[in-house]
């Protein structure tokens, strides 16, 4: 197992409404282990410390710090905006509950590849979606930015990049360092849901 490292705090994405899905997505069951409960234990192989970015009525007894957004109904980039208020740490590992085929592995590289740089975000890119900003490293000093953009109501998180330095991961560079697209795969709707469960049952 990779070491942890003690200069980056972890924070889990799961303040999201689920209306598509049509109930919480880190309660969802895979492997009889939640969404929340696994994204808990990748970052916890990663990250000396880890908190959860969501309501603290719909998220309880985890024995983690569950934060509730400073600024609600923003989406994701509330729920950064407020890890990176709380943090105690200059870089920061973002993790959305939604992304089931997520691999400590590539938390691990990701970590690697933004203590190494300069930059204020360090993020994986994919042919077909782009850049992956819900499992990616912020620095606190990134957090004037995000300010900026969610005053001017510009709530997608890509839309304040261009005000900042970014590390992109390419496809090409993801692909050298032995890491598939898909640990991309997100899920929105319950067939999305249906079609991780057919994955993970493969693998078996």
């Amino acid at each position: 197992m990779p070491d942890r490292f003690l200069s980056i705090s972890g924070f889990i994405l799961a303040g999201g409404a689920s209306r598509r899905m049509g109930q919480p997505k880190e309660r969802l069951l895979l492997d009889g282990e939640t969404m929340l409960d696994r994204q808990i234990r990748l970052l916890h192989g990663v990250c000396r410390t880890v908190g959860v970015l969501g309501p603290p009525e719909r998220i309880r007894d985890l024995g983690l710090p569950v934060i509730p957004d400073v600024l609600p109904d923003r989406g994701p980039l509330g729920g950064i905006f407020t890890g990176l208020l709380q943090s105690s740490t200059e870089f920061n590992l973002f993790l959305s509950c939604d992304l089931p085929l997520m691999r400590q592995r590539f938390l691990h590289y990701l970590c690697l590849q933004a203590l190494a740089e300069e930059a204020d975000v360090t993020v994986g890119q994919t042919i077909a979606r782009g850049l992956q900003p819900l499992a990616a490293v912020y620095r606190r000093r990134a957090l004037w930015a995000i300010r900026r953009s969610l005053e001017r109501g510009e709530n997608k998180i890509s839309r304040f990049f261009p005000h900042v330095r970014c590390r992109v991961l390419s496809p090409a560079e993801l692909a050298r360092a032995g890491f598939s697209a898909r640990i991309f795969v997100n899920m929105n709707t319950r067939e999305d849901y249906e079609t991780v469960k057919r994955i993970l049952n493969c693998e078996l």
